[in-house]
């Protein structure tokens, strides 16, 4: 009897080894409408909150949940705050082929809960709002407006250009008005008669004309019964949907926008050029009567040029000083003034999320010499020629285009500003920078490695000294036009 005992304990693994490979096999026969079979059932916090489980277990599983969300695997949870007929499919896979089959969801009632979010209320000012929330193109601050590439190379924001401050007045957009209104996701659009259009829709526009400020002007009412309606993918910017007939500002083909960020008073949208591939537009849009130049809602106000006066033994203390970034919201950021961070982050606070940014030291030494000291991490992007994005080992700089960014000695020199004029700090070298190693004066690394020996010029925007607080200001326009700007906040190392 032990002999078979022993037996069995040898082979057991062997047949639950077995067991798990058939399971997650991708099987030659294609699968049937039956193997894509699935059941739902409400959750317990909501009806309007639905469980889905599909009926088997195959290598790929997707859903389409019929609300303008997706999920994968067996199993999935899916929202529908509003009543409606909603269809959901379930597509599976295998080595023979894929399959699909729907389910139909009724949810008899609207959950007002559901439709209290943040997001929702920012747009639309909640249900309180009961005329809804109306927004206008931020014309009166630069990058209101502009386009860079798709995929995004730099990042989410105008790279390639900005509109100026009142730019494009005349051309049709900026007297529009769009209320959003949360009961029955209502949306109206008040145009005076013109919209601004790419040149590619004139088909689309009769009587579109030369708008004096580059592309059409075009004769246009929105129509009645406009609605609206937001798709949250799990990674991704939520989208916004305008129903056909209407859109925002100017029009390019598209009437879904990615919501890169949305407060109280700002909103900062990104959309596709459905007539010009690789053309990504952006506008920046605030609540009806917002002041953006006040500095609520990340429009912060240009500071002048003497704004705390700073000076080289400021910059080097007592022959050594090293700086570092501050672990607060608008420490590191970009925008379309100096010390803005309305395109990225708008206001989030980076320090914990990329933690091994803000441990980095910039070290200032007596005779023009200057050090950068990662503490052994940093933060990577795919411009560096690394694997992966997101804080890693420096060690993974080694070999990589991007290498000359990693810790290195190079040499500085300081211009002391007056009245009129920004103090200056230039750091020179190959792989020299400060906080951001792609930004430089004009332009961004879309690749490694750097330059060879380059020069770049940082302008002190603001220093701070009162007690114990200390606080050091710089920002770098990356456009040489006052289009893009990426401010950074130090503070001394030690503190």
């Amino acid at each position: 009897m032990k002999k078979y005992l022993n037996y069995l304990i040898l082979l057991l693994p062997l047949i639950i080894l077995g067991a798990c490979i058939e399971e997650y096999s991708l099987d030659a026969l294609p699968p049937t409408e039956e193997d894509a079979a699935f059941t739902f059932e409400a959750s317990a916090e909501s009806d309007n909150i639905i469980n889905f489980t599909a009926n088997s277990e195959f290598f790929i599983m997707n859903w389409d949940l019929g609300n303008g969300s997706t999920g994968t695997g067996k199993t999935v949870t899916a929202t529908y705050p509003l009543k409606g007929t909603y269809t959901v499919k379930l597509t599976i896979f295998n080595a023979g082929g894929n399959i699909s089959s729907t389910r139909t969801v009724v949810i008899e009632e609207t959950d007002p809960v559901l439709l209290d979010k943040p997001l929702y209320n920012f747009l639309t000012g909640g249900a309180s709002a009961v005329d809804g929330k109306i927004w206008v193109l931020d014309s009166a601050v630069a990058g209101h407006f502009g386009v860079g590439p798709d995929p995004v190379q730099a990042g989410y924001f105008p790279e390639w250009y900005q509109a100026g401050a009142n730019e494009k007045r005349g051309g049709g957009m900026y007297d529009d008005r769009y209320t959003f209104k949360l009961a029955g996701f209502g949306f109206d659009m008040r145009t005076n008669g013109d919209v601004y259009i790419n040149a590619s829709q004139r088909p689309n526009f009769p009587g579109a004309v030369d708008s004096g400020v580059g592309d059409l002007r075009a004769p246009f009412n929105g129509p009645a019964g406009l609605s609206w309606s937001i798709v949250e993918p799990e990674n991704g910017f939520p989208e916004l949907t305008i129903s056909a007939g209407g859109f925002l500002g100017y029009f390019a083909g598209s009437r879904t926008y990615q919501i890169l960020s949305i407060n109280e008073n700002v909103m900062f949208l990104r959309y596709i050029d459905q007539a010009n591939a690789g053309l990504s537009w952006y506008m920046r849009l605030i609540r009806a009567g917002f002041d953006s130049k006040g500095g609520d809602g990340g429009g912060d106000p240009d500071p002048g040029p003497n704004d705390g006066i700073f000076t080289l033994q400021d910059l080097i203390g007592n022959g050594k000083k090293a700086w570092k970034l501050k672990p607060a919201a608008k420490a590191f950021g970009v925008g379309p003034s100096p010390g803005s961070d309305v395109f990225y982050p708008n206001g989030d606070d980076l320090s914990t999320v990329r933690a091994c940014l803000f441990n980095d030291e910039f070290i200032f030494n007596e005779g023009g010499v200057f050090e950068y000291d990662a503490k052994g991490d940093f933060f990577g992007e795919f411009y560096m020629g690394v694997e992966t994005e997101g804080c890693q080992p420096e060690a993974n700089l080694v070999g990589k285009p991007g290498e000359a960014w990693k810790s290195g000695i190079h040499s500085f020199s300081f211009t002391e500003g007056n009245e009129s004029t920004r103090s200056k700090i230039t750091v020179t070298g190959t792989g020299a920078f400060l906080v951001l190693p792609k930004a430089f004066n004009g332009g961004e690394y879309t690749s490694g490695p750097p330059t060879v020996n380059k020069s770049v010029t940082y302008e002190v925007l603001n220093y701070v000294k009162e007690g114990e607080t200390e606080e050091l200001t710089i920002t770098i326009d990356i456009t040489n036009n006052g289009g893009v700007f990426w401010s950074f906040i130090l503070i001394p190392a030690e503190n």
